[in-house]
């Protein structure tokens, strides 16, 4: 059984500063039980301790933290980024960093492309709602210091009160982009690395995601093409129609009933292309 590296000594006092101590059970924002020094495994409502047992209970919990540190990361560190990330795991879970795209940048040997990613991990449920926590924001900037090697003080702003911590922290949401027309789904349809990256944090784990991402762009973008090319042709059979409409307009009389029939069954038949070509595409 493999020794796990001792913490940077500014660990303990990064989780001491951003969870403060409670030595009576509370919700934390996200609703989940809290006491001591953040910590919830087995907390109940009423439950009190002292602060010895929250000293005892923050060891353990940061032990534990950094055991998850050890076993999901396969890349050297240095003792500030074992230090950084165990705070990380320690609020976060070992669940929610095993899926995160830190972990895989992390793991492919992207140091600063993790280090972009603490920011990114400052959301919790609230009353229902997703939204961002300036206590989260600001411990995330003191561990990407750490992580990077600096002082972790140096993010705190000066004589700012530490704001209450969520037990249940959630990535940044994924903007997904209104497409209005065929040509602007073409345009968007090819996603880039850091788009899927951050689907991925937002599906987790769940099988093999990273090819069916893949796969659903490649779908996206062949089928937007298709729709574009067909969208061409209507917009020309249109312009027939209406060309045909104009002339006989222009002769004294109005569009006969079969000029009209002649120009709806074109935009029926070419309508029923488009769908045919989506259906295949499936």
């Amino acid at each position: 059984m493999s020794t796990i590296p001792a913490l940077h000594p500014d660990t303990t006092g990064l989780v001491q500063h951003f969870e403060g101590l409670k030595l009576s059970a509370y919700r934390c924002p996200a609703g989940v039980w809290t006491i001591g020094y953040g910590h919830t495994k087995g907390v109940r409502e009423g439950e009190v301790i002292t602060a010895a047992v929250a000293e005892r209970l923050l060891a353990s919990d940061l032990a534990a933290a950094a055991a998850d540190v050890a076993k999901l990361v396969t890349v050297p560190l240095t003792d500030a980024q074992r230090g950084a990330l165990a705070s990380f795991v320690f609020n976060l879970g070992a669940g929610a960093f095993k899926g995160s795209t830190l972990l895989r940048l992390l793991n492919q040997g992207d140091i600063e492309g993790a280090a972009g990613q603490f920011e990114r991990w400052v959301y919790a449920t609230v009353k229902g709602k997703k939204v961002k926590l300036p206590g989260l924001v600001t411990r995330r900037a003191a561990e990407e210091a750490l992580f990077r090697g600096g002082d972790w003080r140096a993010a705190v702003p000066a004589g700012a009160a530490p704001a209450p911590i969520a037990q249940k922290v959630e990535a940044a949401p994924v903007p997904v982009p209104l497409v209005r027309s065929a040509p602007a789904l073409a345009g968007t349809a090819t996603l880039g690395l850091g788009t899927v990256a951050a689907l991925l944090d937002a599906l987790g784990p769940v099988g093999d995601v990273g090819a069916q991402a893949v796969g659903l762009a490649q779908q996206v973008a062949g089928t937007a093409a298709q729709v574009q090319a067909v969208a061409e042709q209507v917009a020309t059979a249109q312009g027939q129609v209406a060309g045909a409409v104009a002339a006989v307009q222009a002769i004294g009389a109005g569009p006969s009933v079969s000029t009209l029939l002649l120009g709806g069954g074109l935009l029926v038949t070419l309508g029923l292309q488009v769908w045919e070509r989506l259906r295949s595409s499936r």
